[in-house]
């Protein structure tokens, strides 16, 4: 067993995971509505009618759907009990091994937290993503105060396995950017009461250089997270793969 996870994402069920991952999310469930990707207008595939995909050769990780994402709609998601008992309904009925909620769309965070839980009692994985970078650690501005205040709520309700931390936007993040927020990014969510192995620390493949891989490796080992997940990982470098697989999994 290694001691730190990596994990990826993939917007096509076409994408099979590195037979090395330990988490594999699809997605991204954009239609909150209709429960598909894409728009309520184009709607793709949906995790309610689309089982689980059994992955590379070699894969033994998890498997998990994506709730939200990038252009995610309505806000407000979910909405009643009803929304609820599909989501976890869609996860079980298929065979998915959970669900990542990917907040970027101002989702309802007591209506998320629910669905946490009746996840839980089917011993189904959960994790949320959110943006770890300025609004988070200035809490005195308006979205920064109601970023936190949902992580808070989310620890405290002991429902999620993993808190992972987008650190990067488009591409990475410039130096600046990094030096300026993902160490007090960290800090901030453990001094609102998250377990260590809980925090996982997320890059993206775009803009991906030596020394900025690094100093997120260093984070993950500094801080003795849970681990290391990677948007666009089919775009990864070999070298970048090694690096990362020689540091993580000593």
């Amino acid at each position: 067993m290694n001691k730190f996870i990596i994990g990826g994402w993939s917007q096509s069920l076409l994408n099979e995971s590195r037979k090395e991952f330990d988490v594999m999310m699809y997605g991204m469930v954009t239609n909150l509505e209709g429960l598909t990707t894409g728009t309520s207008m184009n709607p793709g595939w949906s995790p309610e009618k689309q089982n689980k995909p059994t992955g590379s050769p070699g894969f033994k990780g998890k498997t998990l759907w994506v709730y939200g994402g990038g252009g995610c709609s309505p806000e407000g998601k979910p909405s009643n009990q009803e929304e609820v008992s599909r989501i976890a309904e869609a996860t079980k009925s298929q065979g998915w091994d959970g669900v990542d909620f990917d907040d970027e769309c101002n989702m309802n965070m007591d209506l998320v937290i629910e669905a946490m839980k009746l996840l839980k009692n089917c011993q189904k994985e959960t994790s949320l993503g959110f943006i770890a970078g300025y609004s988070y650690n200035h809490p005195e501005t308006s979205t920064g105060v109601s970023l936190n205040e949902k992580i808070k709520k989310l620890i405290l309700s002991g429902q999620c396995d993993r808190f992972i931390h987008y650190c990067y936007a488009s591409e990475m993040w410039s130096k600046e950017d990094i030096l300026g927020n993902v160490i007090p990014a960290l800090k901030r969510t453990l001094s609102h009461g998250a377990e260590k192995k809980k925090c996982i620390l997320a890059l993206t493949t775009r803009g991906l250089t030596d020394w900025n891989l690094n100093y997120y490796i260093d984070q993950v080992l500094d801080f003795n997270l849970g681990g290391l997940f990677i948007w666009k990982y089919e775009d990864l470098k070999n070298d970048h793969y090694e690096i990362i697989k020689e540091r993580l999994w000593k």
